[in-house]
């Protein structure tokens, strides 16, 4: 970790006119360690097997900043040793971010690259739709962004993505996916942001998958709000429009709210999305989340997580997961977590499956340099 770190300050420093910049570093280190017991791991709807999970994810970021450039590189892994490798597989999951970004008069534009390896029972995995056992999904990502101010209170921003997703499992399809969003955002007031947005998405399956190629355009327009110093959010309507289907276009949009008290902390998003999935072709998604969080003294908090999650597509689910934990700061250096989970997905045709699961979270994290 450290000789990354050192070629990364190589990088950063560059001549300019026989000068060379000094970066200044930020380094931040988490080590958490869960042990947590799960009664069904998959969501299996016939004979359950439960499985007791040892999660090791140490995580190292790093920011390097030289005059105008800005330098991000996030390195993490997370390890997992599972009692029922039939069902949950150990596992040795890397994780890389690379970007760097350069401020201009204007604006800035930059570059950004990752790899991130995750089992298919993963909630960002299954946030796409996705029904699979325990296999791998490896994301290859490289991406381009500017922004620009066109006035006082406007500002223009592009970004542009390519995205590479394969799986080790003969029940999803491998794809590659191109995107581009182009914003443009106003500052009516101290108060009130407005943006209007067309995204672009292009969906390539793997060759001989037999699922057709297919595009996604979605416009949208709304507004963020900060009602007070304490609540702030924001709301956006739009359509969207996915080629190779006959339903015509639908809905879009969402909303939120975000109050942060003295003592406790609340967030509340419903949103419907259009997303690319392993199971073929993009998807629909109807989402609401809220969580909940309360400081019951300096060193202790608890809190409530929820979600609900439909997604259309070949494997039509709903998702449920209520989530309660309470932690506590032991020293400086130390936090320990204590969580239960409840989840259930209903799925058209079948049984519902849920699972219960219980964890205990150890996490160290070193100091910002």
């Amino acid at each position: 970790m450290l000789r990354t770190t050192g070629a990364a300050a190589a990088i950063l420093i560059l001549p300019c006119s026989g000068a060379a910049y000094a970066a200044t570093w930020q380094t931040t280190t988490a080590l958490p360690t869960t042990v947590e017991y799960d009664s069904n791991p998959v969501l299996a709807t016939g004979k359950k097997q439960s499985v007791t999970r040892t999660i090791i994810a140490p995580d190292f970021d790093i920011v390097g900043t030289s005059d105008q450039d800005q330098l991000h590189i996030g390195l993490g892994l997370n390890v997992v040793h599972s009692s029922n490798t039939a069902v949950v597989r150990n596992r040795e999951d890397p994780n890389l971010l690379l970007g760097w970004e350069r401020e201009t008069e204007k604006g800035a534009y930059g570059l950004t690259a990752s790899y991130v390896e995750s089992s298919t029972l993963s909630s960002q995995v299954q946030e796409t739709g996705v029904v699979a056992p325990d296999g791998t999904q490896k994301q290859y990502t490289l991406g381009g962004n500017w922004r620009t101010a066109l006035s006082e209170r406007s500002t223009l921003v592009n970004e542009t993505e390519y995205t590479d997703v394969k799986y080790d499992i003969n029940t999803l399809t491998p794809y590659d996916e191109l995107s581009n969003r182009l914003s443009w955002n106003y500052a009516w007031s101290d108060r009130v942001e407005l943006f209007t947005r067309f995204s672009m998405r292009r969906y390539e399956p793997a060759s001989g998958s037999g699922i057709a190629s297919s595009n996604s355009y979605t416009p949208t327009t709304g507004f963020n709000y900060k009602i007070s110093d304490r609540l702030e959010g924001g709301m956006y309507v739009g359509v969207n429009e996915t080629s190779g289907t006959n339903s015509g276009p639908t809905g879009q949009g969402g909303f939120n709210l975000h109050y942060a008290g003295e003592r406790f902390d609340t967030t509340f998003d419903a949103s419907r999305s259009t997303i690319a999935s392993g199971n073929g072709g993009f998807v629909e998604s109807d989402n609401v989340r809220a969580t909940w969080s309360y400081s019951i003294d300096e060193l202790s908090r608890a809190g409530i997580d929820t979600s609900w999650q439909k997604t259309t597509g070949q494997t039509p689910n709903t998702l449920r997961n209520f989530n309660t934990w309470v932690s506590r700061e032991l020293s400086p250096f130390w936090v320990a977590r204590l969580s239960y989970t409840y989840k259930q997905r209903e799925q058209d045709n079948v049984p519902n499956a849920s699972a219960n699961v219980v964890g205990l979270t150890l996490t160290y994290s070193y100091p910002e340099l």
